[in-house]
């Protein structure tokens, strides 16, 4: 539970605990591991990863598993997660993903490329797959070329939303705000997914529509109060429309309804430091 509220310091003193009690029991081996990689101790927490990797099974070997790989991808140990995945039975995907990765670390572009379109010719329209291989042919193809291959796979309405989503971005990384925001203008009517509101949020303030922006971007963080980089686009939306007072009106409401979460005090520092410079 320390772990998963990111208080790692507390957690690998349980861990400790626990391991003094039953040094052989693989859930507290895991609970180690994890809090010294929350810790960024990633080579201490191979330590751990690595004997309930190899003789777990179930649910502990897989999330085994996934730490040790992420542990090694901080380490920059591309040949370890290559062997590593030859030797363990990932399902397909997961293999994938982390061969795209380790590949793409080598610097092998074509290589990862081509694992890409084995991955979607496995799993069609797989968003992962098509996140990761747009970036690598980005890294071969330029921006513009990849734009335009984008452009035309996005209006194809058969396309499941993903590749409108990719395109909106790369209009973004591309300096067309405009263009961005129409994809997810389109987009909020046909899909619940939070995560597009927040994205046309931003595309909104980075087009000059601060106006609209601000009540999207307070009703995102009614519901994630805990969204660092929401927080930082209103808060100078706000400053831009000079609209301090409102920004100090809707931060005051949400800590009294959210009043454990201690970050929305900072925030509101902030904005007193703006509000009297």
């Amino acid at each position: 539970a320390l772990t998963r509220a990111g208080e790692y310091g507390a957690a690998l003193t349980v861990s400790e605990q626990a391991l003094a009690l039953s040094p052989a029991n693989p859930y507290a081996v895991l609970c180690m591991a994890e809090a010294l990689s929350g810790r960024r101790r990633y080579k201490e927490a191979l330590e751990y990863y690595e004997p309930i990797a190899t003789d777990a099974s179930g649910k502990v070997a897989t999330t085994a598993h996934k730490g040790m790989l992420a542990c090694l991808a901080e380490l920059r140990r591309w040949d370890c997660i290559l062997e590593q995945i030859g030797k363990w039975e990932m399902p397909p995907d997961r293999a994938y993903r982390w061969r795209v990765k380790a590949l793409d670390g080598q610097n092998r572009t074509d290589d990862a490329i081509e694992f890409c379109h084995q991955w979607l010719k496995d799993n069609p329209d797989h968003p992962q797959a098509l996140w990761a291989l747009t970036e690598l042919e980005i890294r071969r193809d330029g921006l513009d070329a990849v734009l335009t291959r984008m452009s035309r796979l996005a209006k194809i309405p058969s396309r499941p939303t993903v590749y409108k989503e990719i395109y909106a971005s790369l209009c973004k990384r591309a300096g067309k705000p405009e263009l961005a925001l129409n994809q997810y203008e389109k987009m909020v009517h046909t899909t619940s997914d939070p995560n597009i509101h927040r994205k046309r949020a931003f595309a909104l303030a980075k087009s000059g529509r601060e106006p609209e922006a601000i009540p999207l971007m307070e009703e995102l963080l009614k519901l994630h109060p805990k969204d660092y980089y929401v927080h930082s686009a209103n808060i100078p939306a706000c400053r831009r429309e000079k609209q301090l007072d409102r920004a100090m009106e809707f931060y005051q409401k949400l800590l009294e309804s959210q009043p454990e979460e201690k970050s929305i005090y900072g925030w509101i520092k902030k904005l007193k430091k703006f509000m009297n410079p």
